[in-house]
């Protein structure tokens, strides 16, 4: 009898829903458990697009939901990327493009190296190029230099913008930037070298970190 007492208040609970506690007088969620609980069974559904919550805990044990796409851009944000981009060709290949992190990097004729926003917005990036002309690329005498505060300026049209228009074959140019908002740290080389009379190869690196 004291069963069917139980059992009816508890579904009673359910419809006025209220909260439902086991071993604990002051729940805190629709449901609070205090002590172990086993799932026996789980079926994968990390493809399924109608399971689009993750469950999260807190120290304390409180349990809810957390948005799967946006989990998913998080870790992209903060995950250390490493990206390299070579070819050979007589001539840059201008849809041969580069994505890393939220920045897009190509080799424009000239050769030239170019920038891009992968989602249009508006942004200035500012960036520091580092450029090695000469064999001795230990040191930053004449031609190697070192530029600081150079800024790029995006709209939402997301036109490629030239980063060194002084650039030309057989430099190494090294371009430290972030993303505004971002603690992530670019680091991104261009190099083009000579390597026949109309042969020319091309390297674009990308470490975000």
């Amino acid at each position: 009898m004291k069963n069917i007492f139980f059992g009816f208040f508890v579904f009673l609970s359910f419809l006025i829903k209220a909260q439902v506690s086991i071993g604990i007088t002051t729940p805190t969620r629709i449901l609070d458990v205090n002590g172990d609980l086993r799932v026996r069974t789980l079926t994968d559904k990390s493809t399924d697009s109608n399971y689009n919550k993750i469950i999260v805990a807190n120290s304390n044990g409180d349990m809810d939901a957390w948005d799967k796409a946006s989990l998913l851009n998080t870790v992209k944000d903060l995950a250390i990327e490493n990206k390299k981009n070579v070819y050979f060709s007589s001539s840059p290949i201008i849809g041969n493009v580069m994505d890393c992190g939220k920045m897009q990097y190509r080799f424009e004729v000239g050769p030239l190296p170019q920038m891009r926003l992968v989602n249009p917005d508006n942004a200035t990036i500012y960036y520091t190029r580092i450029q090695k002309a000469n064999s001795n690329v230990n040191t930053f005498v004449a031609p190697n230099n070192v530029v600081s505060n150079i800024t790029a300026a995006y709209t939402p049209a997301n036109t490629w913008l030239t980063l060194d228009p002084t650039y030309s074959n057989n430099i190494l140019d090294e371009f430290y930037m972030t993303y505004p908002g971002d603690t992530n740290l670019y680091r991104v080389t261009f190099l083009a070298r000579n390597m026949g009379v109309n042969q020319y190869f091309y390297t674009m690196l990308c470490e975000k970190f």
